[in-house]
């Protein structure tokens, strides 16, 4: 059958060429003409639509091209059964039937809901108080250098290996070199290639609770066996609980600053914590991920410099000292392992940026780094100071953790409260308030707020406690969403 063209119009908007073939493929997809019939031929389509036959034979000759047409020789061209846009829409039978076949993993993996930012975000530093100016100028110097637009090393950029080597050493007594520094794209990735180190699905693997999300996640990804020990006290994990993970390949630990609770494990206790763990060949994985701001003494040696250097896995970032945007994070660990950990990370990530990496090199080498640190120190503890004031005053019966170090607050009630709906209402009004219990995978149940300082002024503190003590009484003692 050869079809009439009948009702047929160009849309006027671009050439020739292009309005006919925009006005034939609309036609084909919406199935205008029966499959398997005959175009009119050519010399018809030009004289009805007064256009050249050299315009109308290279249009067929595309819809041919691209599936739409099969040419028949002598008789022109026919209309496929089934175009190839038509078969991809998730309306068309056979393929939808297959797609609810298949089976995706995810892990338990869900993806964090709201806003990716907003007003007192935990792990967000001060953004307005860093120097972006000197850090542009430092970019410039480096943004048209040949050198850093190739192939990096797979343990990064070394001067910042050696920068960070002098850094570590002085402020948290890490014992390393640039040989045993590995540079990855942020601390999660850090994470990740520590988890893939060292274990293997189903291994037997060991983290705090309450702890960090994202951590349990990477270790969802490796497909370990994850256990928790308490880490709510005030002296961050129980040791006396250690005797429960026999077996373990590795336990994941912030012994500077327990995440979240703000627990600070006193020398007595790592060092019997690294005494186990040695008897138990059991690698440590230390998550030193802001230590720089402690306000309450100086603090205690690094877990990685107690043991040697031997049996710990040291991680940092400066997502929380610069700014999160640059991802930018560190493994510290023997050297006999960085083979293998440079491996998974090339094989995970491939190259790390080297124009950020020579900047965050020359901000530390020129002493900026030293100076900006000691800045927001200050600047940290009198915001959180402030805020501690606020809670006693607007909150008398919340029970404040993470009091001396860090940049966030983690609040407790003597009772019950729904966090993950009270959070849910703040982030309507521009919070980024986490709930505590979204950081809590095993044992007693608790509520709570985990509160960010850094990235807010005083002004926006006092209304968020406001806000805060206003709306705590209507979430009071209806339990926790699940």
């Amino acid at each position: 059958m050869r079809i009439e063209l009948g009702s047929f119009f160009l849309s006027g908007q671009g050439t020739l060429q292009q309005q006919l073939y925009q006005a034939l493929r609309e036609k084909l997809l919406t199935a205008q003409w029966p499959s398997s019939a005959l175009l009119p031929s050519s010399r018809q389509l030009a004289n009805e639509l007064n256009l050249s036959r050299n315009t109308i034979n290279q249009v067929l000759q595309q819809l041919v091209a691209e599936g739409y047409l099969q040419g028949q020789p002598g008789r022109g061209y026919q209309i496929v059964s089934t175009a190839p846009d038509q078969f991809f829409q998730a309306s068309s039978g056979p393929f939808k039937a297959a797609e609810t076949e298949m089976e995706l993993f995810d892990y338990g993996i869900r993806l964090k809901s709201g806003p990716a930012s907003g007003l007192l975000q935990p792990g967000v530093p001060d953004l307005a108080a860093f120097p972006f100016a000197l850090w542009q100028k430092l970019t410039q110097r480096h943004s048209g250098r040949a050198a850093l637009a190739g192939m990096a090393d797979v343990m990064g950029y070394l001067p910042l290996r050696q920068a960070l080597k002098d850094y570590l050493r002085q402020s948290r007594q890490v014992l390393c070199d640039e040989d045993s520094i590995l540079i990855t794209p942020g601390a999660q990735a850090a994470l990740f290639v520590a988890a893939k180190l060292v274990s293997k699905a189903g291994d037997k693997v060991a983290m705090e609770s309450p702890g960090y999300p994202r951590l349990r996640q990477a270790l969802q990804l490796s497909e370990a066996d994850i256990h928790y020990i308490d880490a709510s006290s005030d002296q961050g994990i129980a040791t006396s609980a250690l005797h429960q993970l026999q077996g373990c390949k590795a336990l994941f630990v912030t012994p500077a600053h327990q995440y979240p609770m703000g627990g600070i494990m006193p020398l007595t206790e790592r060092l019997q914590l690294l005494e186990w763990s040695r008897q138990q060949h059991c690698v440590l994985v230390e998550d030193d991920y802001d230590s720089e701001f402690q306000f309450k003494h100086r603090p205690i040696a690094s877990l990685q410099g107690l043991a040697q250097g031997q049996g710990v896995i040291y991680v940092g970032s400066f997502s929380k000292t610069l700014f999160p945007a640059l991802r930018l994070g560190y493994l510290v660990l023997p050297q006999q392992w960085m083979p293998k950990a440079a491996a998974l990370l090339q094989a995970l990530y491939g190259d790390v940026a080297l124009v950020p990496q020579a900047v965050t090199a020359d901000f530390i080498l020129e002493g900026h780094f030293g100076r900006h640190l000691r800045k927001m120190r200050q600047l940290y503890q009198h915001k959180q100071q402030y805020c501690l004031n606020l809670i006693r005053e607007f909150l008398p019966d919340a029970i404040l953790h993470a009091r001396y170090a860090g940049l966030h607050l983690c609040i407790e009630f003597p009772y019950s409260i729904a966090d993950q709906q009270l959070t849910a209402e703040l982030v309507k009004r521009g919070y980024r308030i986490q709930p505590l219990s979204r950081y809590v995978f095993s044992g007693i149940k608790r509520t709570g707020l985990v509160i960010g300082l850094a990235h807010t002024t005083e002004q926006q503190l006092m209304v968020a406690v406001k806000l805060i003590a206003l709306l705590v009484p209507c979430y009071k003692d209806a339990g926790t969403m699940e």
